[in-house]
């Protein structure tokens, strides 16, 4: 690849990062504040972007065709959900829709297992530095020049910022998703360390301003995941009991809030509701228990011709886009048999870190289980997770497939460390016989 084509490789793909990350995108939707494509429609600017974002991952792995096949077999279970997603259109009721969600969804997979594949970790660092580094100035700039537009007004929330995202929500989460990267970037030197600062000194106050807690919980959750690691990275006994140690507490303390989250909620003064979810999730649930095994089609549910949507709409008093919860959201569509699909990308995710967590050459681990808890937490209260265009969904599956390279890393240098051990072990003079030496 020429100098040139390099130059166009990085600014393209800062481009579609960009555009994951919902920097006022799609514009028709940020500047109205409300969604103007009716539920299930296409939308042009979506159209657009993945139109053109197909040819360019082409090029892409035609690029990089000699190791393309060794990422794309790391990231079999996500591409394994794509291809059930697509199986769903046979008993949909909206066929075209869920093959048009399941392309999507496809194609910010394959993105995903691209931005892992095109460089190094921390080259895909630096670049989220400056997306988010990016998305906060357009969002002070709109909350200084477009005030109505930049704020929310409503019954839980009164004046809280969106900033440059489509609402409070989605500016949290890209706060928490922000100050992570840009406090790993700060402390490894990835990029400009003072972008970093600033970045995160800017998100800081846009996390206050858009009124979230969200995000406080899930970075309380990726900092506990992170010494996790770190304590398993010191490779030593002390180090390994602790981090098994820290491994089964956080499981077990995870357990217990799931089963008293609404007494943590009253006792912390919040919503026990989370804002009208719970009845959202209540009206869901009696929506998969119509169809657990394999759901209504992957994106089929939220559209206006659904009459079971229309249902659901007017019992709950407001049109949801979806079920606030990715889970849930995906037992929806693709039901129980999808769900577990999932599943294993997510003990293929675990698999892998545990694998590599004291691996010398794995030096990003830490950050990735870190990141991974984040997603995990943030995805019990939004829809983020196997979501088409989504930035939360490409960095799952990069790590994963990260996760995966250094897997084989480690066990190439294990088989060569056993063939070593092997030499060593033969007595001076030893020939093997022939057809030994291959096996």
């Amino acid at each position: 690849m020429t100098s040139f084509a390099r130059f166009l490789e990085r600014n393209a793909t800062f481009v579609y990062l960009v555009l994951f990350a919902g920097i006022m995108w799609p514009p028709d939707a940020y500047f109205s504040g409300a969604m103007v494509t009716p539920q299930g429609a296409s939308n042009i600017y979506d159209f657009l972007e993945f139109a053109t974002l197909l040819p360019f991952l082409g090029l892409g792995f035609l690029a990089l065709r000699r190791q393309a096949p060794l990422f794309l077999i790391s990231a079999w279970p996500m591409l394994a959900l794509c291809g059930f997603a697509f199986l769903s259109a046979y008993w949909s009721d909206d066929p075209s829709i869920v093959v048009r969600r399941a392309g999507t969804a496809t194609i910010s997979t394959l993105f995903g297992v691209y931005l892992a594949a095109r460089g190094d970790f921390a080259e895909l660092i630096a670049a989220l530095v400056k997306v988010y580094a990016l998305a906060a100035v357009a969002s002070f700039i709109a909350i200084v020049a477009l005030p109505q537009a930049a704020t929310v007004t409503g019954e839980y929330y009164t004046h809280a910022w969106r900033g440059a995202f489509t609402d409070k929500n989605e500016l949290g989460m890209a706060c928490g998703e922000a100050i992570m990267l840009a406090v790993y970037a700060w402390r490894g030197r990835y990029g400009p360390r003072w972008l970093a600062g600033a970045t995160l000194a800017a998100y800081l106050v846009l996390l206050y301003g858009s009124e979230s807690k969200t995000p406080i919980v899930f970075m309380m959750a990726a900092l506990y995941a992170a010494l996790i690691v770190l304590a398993l990275r010191r490779r030593s006994a002390a180090g390994l009991i602790t981090g098994y140690a820290l491994l089964v507490t956080g499981i077990v303390g995870t357990a217990i809030l799931a089963m008293t989250w609404q007494d943590v909620l009253l006792a912390l003064g919040r919503d026990p509701t989370f804002t009208n979810r719970t009845r959202i999730w209540q009206l869901v649930l009696e929506y998969i228990d119509r169809r657990p095994w394999f759901g209504y089609g992957f994106g089929a549910f939220w559209r206006e011709q659904s009459e079971d949507a229309q249902v659901l709409w007017v019992a709950l008093g407001f049109k949801t886009p979806h079920a606030h919860n990715s889970w849930l959201e995906m037992a929806l569509g693709i039901g129980v048999v999808g769900v577990g699909i999932a599943i294993l990308g997510w003990l293929a995710a675990l698999y892998r870190t545990l694998r590599v967590a004291a691996a010398p050459h794995a030096e990003h681990v830490a950050f990735c289980l870190a990141f991974l808890a984040a997603i995990f937490f943030e995805n019990l209260s939004e829809y983020e997770f196997f979501r088409p265009g989504r930035l939360m969904w490409a960095l799952f599956v990069a790590i994963v497939v990260y996760l995966g390279r250094e897997v084989a890393i480690a066990r190439a240098s294990s088989a060569e460390a056993r063939r070593a051990r092997l030499i060593a072990r033969r007595p001076i003079g030893f020939a093997p016989a022939r057809g030994v030496a291959a096996q």
